[in-house]
């Protein structure tokens, strides 16, 4: 999720910050790009606490694994990698679906209506593994970008409501921030102006759109069971904030098996499913499954029984910064780097770090095993922290990790019974 200013981006699902500066990390350089730190730091706690994030969390844990288990039933690993089993696939096409778009646009002088397409699919429950089929949705918006007289067709998705809500926070505390592209940042205030709710505050704009993320397809929601309700649009144009914030904080959420679930209860289910999920199916990684237990609990005691985000906003900049402080005392951050890749931790104890590094490698990994490139995955990470690298790193010859027991990716590999396999 990278600002068009670039300064910075976080890597969902990863726990990883990003600071576009050549400076070394230091409190005065962070302090420097407090506004970029604040909206990559929003990104990291949207992981931390809302269903949709966490799930797709749980999806790179299956892809690594289906990546691991075809390696070691094959011995080899061909690229770009395509022996995904029907979990992963499915797993896939719900993510980019409902993820949305990647491209931005400046400014926007209209859009049309949204119109939704559809795949059926035999989808997974991330607790249960039963298979039942199901509808995955996309939405295309017709969008006329300024001084253009034909539409483009932009994916509408999760994306869209994850950069609203941190620019809404970061534009609050920092109103001078250089401009945004109107999509994907302004993308929910099109969409209440189309509909006709020009009226509705931004507070309770931003509250709609944080329990949107409480489900595993957020713009279906938005649009289908809330903005597409005359019921629900009458009532929030009648109805104080307060007043629609308890009606969705207590909504409940439907699982796949037909029971109410509280959204409270959503996260903290998933939170647990991950670090148990880390540890059945990953070696090596105690100290990361013992950090999410540890954000299980902090999200239980302090965050529960509120939208945290619609909270944010709603705090002066005093308040916001001392909880904030308070989040990053209790649970850290585990990685924060620079444009280099130089990385950091704050507030992270040693063995933590090393194993989120470890975390690092298998994002990069995952990438790279679906691709055709040459280099080393890691090989900027590595060359920015102190690895020994070479001019057979550029081209990812084998013969560089076999005797240098310490290079990153070597310890990622053979970490995971990787190291003597064959990747083409």
């Amino acid at each position: 999720m990278k600002l068009d200013y670039a300064t910075g981006f976080y890597n969902i699902s990863f726990f990883n910050i990003n600071i576009e500066t050549e400076e070394e990390l230091t409190q005065d350089v962070l302090k420097k790009n407090e506004a970029t730190f604040i909206h990559e730091f929003i990104h990291y706690l949207q992981d931390l606490v809302l269903p949709y994030n966490i799930r797709y969390s749980l999806s790179n844990v299956r892809w690594f694994f289906n990546i691991l288990e075809s390696a070691h039933k094959i011995g080899s690993i061909n690229r770009p990698f395509s022996e995904w089993n029907d979990e992963s696939s499915t797993l896939w096409t719900q993510f980019l679906r409902s993820f949305g778009d990647g491209r931005s646009v400046a400014f926007v002088s209209k859009i049309g209506d949204a119109t939704s397409k559809f795949v059926t699919t035999s989808g997974y429950d991330n607790n249960l593994h039963i298979q039942r089929e199901h509808r995955v949705y996309e939405y295309l918006l017709p969008v006329f970008e300024v001084g253009k007289s034909t539409s483009i067709s932009y994916n509408l998705g999760a994306r869209d409501i994850l950069e609203y809500i941190a620019y809404k926070i970061d534009l609050k505390n920092f109103p001078n921030r250089p401009p945004v592209p109107q999509l994907p940042y302004e993308s929910i205030d099109l969409i209440f102006d189309k509909y006709g709710l020009s009226n509705i505050s931004d507070d309770i704009r931003l509250c709609i759109a944080e329990r949107c993320l409480y489900n595993d397809v957020p713009i279906h929601f938005l649009l289908s069971a809330l903005l597409g309700n005359e019921e629900f649009k009458k009532y929030i144009t009648d109805s104080s904030y307060d007043e629609i914030y308890d009606y969705l904080l207590f909504s409940t959420t439907i699982t796949r098996d037909g029971q109410s679930e509280t959204l409270i209860a959503k996260t903290q289910r998933r939170l647990m499913q991950f670090a148990y999920e880390l540890q059945l199916q990953y070696s090596g990684f105690d100290e990361i499954k013992n950090w999410i237990l540890k954000v299980n609990n902090f999200v239980e005691h302090k965050l529960a029984g509120r939208f945290i985000f619609s909270d944010l906003y709603k705090m002066n900049s005093d308040e916001m910064f001392t909880f904030i402080n308070d989040v990053i005392y209790c649970i850290g951050i585990p990685l924060v780097m620079n444009s280099r890749k130089k990385c950091i931790s704050i507030h992270s104890n040693d063995i933590e770090v090393s194993q989120f590094i470890q975390f690092y490698i298998l994002q990069n990994f995952i990438y790279f095993v679906k691709s055709q490139q040459t280099k080393c995955p890691i090989y900027n990470f590595c060359k920015a922290n102190g690895g020994i690298c070479n001019e057979n790193c550029i081209v990812n010859k084998q013969m560089t990790i076999t005797g240098n027991e310490n290079c990153y990716y070597r310890r990622f590999l053979e970490q995971h019974g990787l190291f003597d396999i064959k990747i083409n």
